[in-house]
């Protein structure tokens, strides 16, 4: 490469390992520095070394009074022909007094072309909008992803916007979303299947001990929920055995084997009545005091119910869109779930996701993603916040999921109280907006040092801009998500009050309508 045939903007002035730092050249008085993400190059023998702009600094010994921080993100290789083109890493470091470029229309063609591999375009590149972004679909999807910004920044519109992209692409997906505030349902209409209190069954047969033991076990010292725990343990293994001759299987206290309510109680009101002394019976009393109160709940309805049908498959089926039949999409409304049992219903819908790709026949068990919203509730970064058995079912698919296809996204306003372990597990960050300086370190510290000098832009970045890196795309780089219009959008936690307060728009009808749903624990 001719260096004449660019801007000679300076020489290198030191190099580490992932940056070097460049002078910027005193004898062209009306040079103009480039700005931050800009591309440069180091040209070489038969290759280039090409960076990104970071950060620009004054330093009194530099000729013009001013150095550039530039992060090493790749080569091109022009002299073999067999690997020409652009190629992540940098393999043979510039030396110090090397001319440094701006980068040419050809480099950059060479390092924002579209990959040879599958990838689906979501935007454009920040410093030069003319250029599509593109995802790379099975290194994202294969190493799992996380979408990290705080509220407001544009997260949701993101997760949107990815979706929708590999929906658009691949429509025989197989998608699950863990939608905690009933967002998603307007912005994917009929791709979606949303699933809820109101037209799912989830029963209570369907819990592991743990599970059953956080729904009902309630009050008491801890050496009494102790012994409602040992009592429940034996009560589920003697209901499910009752009905397990019908399904081939000996169960044990997990074995998802169906059995009735009927029969739990009716273990507790035996073993009761076989107490020598009354005192004792303060557990068993617990026990079915809670049971009944939940039978007779209709929040509850969904998952207290006196049948042992073997729903299993149909629910399966459901939740991972086999078949498909147009809808590659599952939404899981969390909205409608009483929150004393939310993180029992996530552990649920984690472990049960799970455990069916362990015993499916791996040649036909479709890859599949699960979509966690509101991340840090379920796997927090302190491991005595939440739900052990949640943070351990989503923690299990962040570790284990790639082996039997299943894919995992992240999805959190407040990344630093999510668990680093999960984060780490994730290939792929997408750092949207972030104010907090906890969230900045953390994130900072989960991506590649070739992408650090980015975060300093974190704080100011707007709405549809992120900082991608990983395995996902080819480079570290800032993204400009593409617009998605008002009715592909998730729907707004947020009021509008300017508009809402502009006039008196509810009557009686509405507050009558309101305190019917409430006495009828009902939403229709």
């Amino acid at each position: 490469m001719n260096e004449m045939d660019q801007t000679l903007l300076g020489r290198v002035m030191a190099v580490s390992g992932s940056q070097m730092m460049v002078a910027l050249d005193g004898e062209d008085d009306g040079l103009i520095a480039p700005r931050i993400g800009a591309l440069l190059t180091a040209p070489g023998d038969g290759h280039s070394v090409i960076g990104s702009v970071a950060s620009i600094e004054a330093v009194r010994s530099a000729p013009r009074g001013h150095v550039l921080l530039v992060d090493l993100l790749g080569e091109i290789d022009s002299g073999d022909a067999e690997n020409a083109g652009f190629h992540q890493g940098v393999s043979r470091y510039p030396s110090v007094g090397t001319p440094v470029l701006r980068a040419s229309k050809a480099d950059q063609d060479a390092v924002f072309a579209k990959p040879a591999d599958p990838s689906l375009q979501v935007g454009t590149h920040y410093d030069d909008p003319s250029r599509p972004a593109y995802l790379l679909i099975d290194e994202l999807l294969g190493k799992h992803f996380a979408v990290l910004g705080t509220t407001g920044s544009g997260k949701s519109c993101a997760v949107t916007l990815i979706l929708s992209s590999i929906l658009q692409n691949y429509p025989n997906a197989h998608v699950i979303l863990l939608d905690p505030h009933n967002e998603y349902a307007n912005a994917f209409k009929d791709l979606a299947e949303v699933v809820s209190v109101e037209n799912l069954r989830l029963p209570l047969w369907l819990l592991d001990f743990e599970e059953a033991v956080r729904t009902l076990v309630r009050g008491g010292s801890t050496h009494e929920q102790e012994a409602q725990a040992i009592i429940l343990k034996h009560g589920i293994t003697w209901a499910r055995q009752q009905s397990g001759s019908h399904f081939g299987a000996s169960p044990t206290v997990d074995t998802p084997v169906p059995y009735r309510i009927f029969d739990l109680l009716r273990f507790i009101n035996e073993e009761m009545g076989r107490l020598g002394r009354p005192d004792t019976a303060t557990p068993y009393l617990r026990l079915r005091t809670r049971l009944e109160s939940l039978r007779d709940d209709r929040r509850f309805a969904f998952m207290i119910s006196d049948s042992n049908e073997d729903t299993l498959s149909s629910i399966m089926g459901r939740l991972l869109r086999i078949p498909v039949s147009g809808k590659p999409l599952t939404i899981v409304d969390l909205s409608g779930v009483p929150s004393e049992i939310t993180d029992v219903v996530v552990s649920l819908s984690c472990r049960i996701v799970f455990d069916f790709a362990v015993w499916s026949d791996q040649t036909r068990m479709p890859p599949t993603l699960l979509v966690c919203e509101e991340a840090q509730r379920y796997v927090p970064s302190n491991e005595r916040l939440g739900f052990a058995a949640t943070a351990r079912a989503v923690s299990r698919i962040a570790t284990e999921g790639r082996k039997y296809g299943i894919s995992l996204a992240l999805v959190s306003q407040r990344p630093s109280e999510l668990s680093r372990h999960a984060l780490s597990q994730c290939g792929t960050v997408f750092a949207l907006r972030m104010g907090d300086e906890a969230d900045q370190r953390f994130v900072s510290n989960a991506l590649p040092d070739v992408a650090r000098g980015m975060v300093a832009a974190l704080p100011s970045l707007p709405s549809r801009e992120a900082v991608v890196s990983g395995a996902g795309v080819r480079l570290p780089t800032r993204v400009r998500f593409d617009y998605l219009p008002p009715e592909r959008r998730p729907l707004s936690g947020t009021a509008k009050f300017s508009k809402a307060w502009a006039t008196d728009a509810v009557s009686q009808d509405f507050r009558d309508d309101a305190v019917r749903r409430w006495r009828t624990q009902s939403r229709s």
